[in-house]
């Protein structure tokens, strides 16, 4: 394959990316298979990444024979932690080879492209991300419009939200909140036009209608950290007389008016009854602690000409009174729960099952269907990346899964020192801040690096970010 070919068919790949995920929900809905489009093309995509960097193109730079021995591990370890688990666990080993898939698409994937990157630099531009952005919220849009969408929740649980014609609302949330900045850095940094209005209307409204809380928080936090960098750039820049070619009043009337209709929908939103449903107590608990209780002083109460003044014992608190006290403070227990919809609890019981495994499941994992109790294994979640992939697959399956990113983001950090005019690109920016939103939701609600549709949009930030800082592209 030639160097275009592989290059068109990896934008073809990504392209496909809403198309592929539209098919694997309407497999899952209507069928009961093993196996979907979804799992399956992206199987082989990472397939082919891991074949082609390690036999296809092989550059003779440190950092490229690093990522190499990394992919080779990854290998070795694969195929160890399989054999280990077929041996010695009564388990599916059809649940335990899609696990793997699934958590380790990232880290071999991310090697891949890095390499194919290096071969013929990859172009990503704002506009691309925009435009897969669009073909996400478009569906929703269009779904949700049409009275055919499907619920974000479960009918057991109680949500309001659209996800579309899609399947899982935490991925595809996921996924806007990762490509949000790209969309609205792209309408403040060029000309209107009405593709671009459409998309970060679309935008806003799948923020809101989705009812989940990581689309909606990746907007807020897209869009605040934003505002706060062109304040900051703005008064830095004027100090120092470096000129620039960002017009600022434009870009701040943008994200005023941005802000202006995201908060004028709010209040309307799915996502509002949601946050009240779910976290009303905790915000009522905040306000009333900040506000203190609300007791008239008598030593301010002016008196009354022929008014005594009465000596009153004190008194013992009544248990009304000292139950509003209580109520007064905020269980922190409580209000890390709630924020990460009590996935400690669960974090908790894989942990203590970690704890008294032996010393090889701690150096190669649990693997992807735990015995909670004798007789009863599950194959559930904790929903924070990190820790599933350190207690699914351990010490050494840890080291290696984090060893590309952990080589890349140094290689960044370290060009930002050595050039730091980079952040006063807006690019620059818009790529740290998709990629600090993309792990910030990884360790808080999970299904980012463990979910090869999300992970794959992780990917294109660093490679983008990589080519802008260290390549100067």
């Amino acid at each position: 394959m030639s160097n275009t070919l592989e290059k068109k068919f990896f934008y073809l790949f990504i392209i496909l990316q809403p198309i592929l995920d539209l098919l694997t929900s309407f497999m899952s809905r209507s069928m009961d298979l093993p196996l979907t489009i979804g799992i399956i093309a992206r199987s082989l995509f990472m397939v082919y990444m891991f074949i082609y960097a390690l036999f296809v193109y092989r550059p003779q730079g440190r950092i490229y024979k690093y990522s190499r021995w990394i992919l080779i591990g990854i290998g070795i370890y694969i195929i160890s932690f399989l054999g280990y688990t077929l041996l010695s666990k009564d388990t599916s080993i059809i649940t335990e080879i899609k696990g793997v898939i699934k958590l380790f698409y990232f880290p071999i994937v991310l090697t891949g492209v890095f390499i194919l990157n290096e071969r013929d630099r990859l172009e990503i531009s704002n506009k691309f991300l925009m435009y897969l952005l669009l073909g996400y919220t478009g569906v929703i849009f269009i779904a949700t419009i049409t009275g055919t969408y499907f619920r974000s929740y479960n009918e057991y649980l109680y949500g309001l939200g659209t996800v579309g014609w899609f399947f899982a609302a935490n991925e595809i949330g996921s996924i806007i909140a990762i490509l949000t900045p790209f969309t609205i850095i792209n309408i403040i940094d060029n000309k209107l036009n009405i593709v671009d209005i459409i998309s970060i209307i679309l935008c806003i409204l799948s923020s809101l209608y989705m009812g989940t809380k990581v689309p909606f928080l990746g907007f807020v936090g897209s869009a605040g950290i934003l505002m706060v960098y062109i304040i900051f750039t703005s008064i830095f820049t004027r100090i120092k007389k470096i000129p620039t070619l960002l017009n600022y009043k434009k870009i701040s009337v943008c994200v005023i008016i941005i802000g202006i209709v995201f908060c004028g929908l709010f209040y309307k939103s799915p996502v509002y009854k949601n946050l009240m449903f779910n976290y009303g107590h905790i915000i009522n608990k905040i306000v009333k602690f900040i506000e203190g209780p609300k007791e008239e002083n008598p030593a301010t109460k002016p008196m009354a000409p022929n008014e005594e003044i009465v000596v009153v014992e004190p008194e013992e608190q009544e248990p009304e009174e000292q139950e509003l006290e209580i109520n007064m403070h905020i269980n922190q227990d409580d209000l890390v729960g709630s924020l990460l919809s009590n996935r400690t609890a669960v974090a908790e019981e894989i942990k203590n099952i970690y704890k008294n495994s032996s010393i090889v499941e701690k150096l190669v994992g649990l693997g992807h269907v735990i015995e909670i109790k004798p007789g009863i294994s599950t194959d559930k979640t904790i929903e924070m990346d990190q820790l599933d992939i350190f207690y699914r697959h351990g010490i050494v399956g840890t080291i290696l899964y984090f060893g590309q990113l952990i080589i890349l983001m140094g290689v960044i950090i370290k060009s930002l020192f050595r050039n730091a005019r980079y952040l006063l690109d807006l690019d620059v920016i818009t790529c740290m801040i998709s990629i600090f939103l993309g792990i910030a939701i990884a360790f808080s609600s999970g299904h980012v690096l463990t979910a090869p549709a999300v992970s794959i949009f992780i990917i294109l930030s660093i490679i983008k970010l990589y080519n802008k800082v260290v390549e100067g592209n």
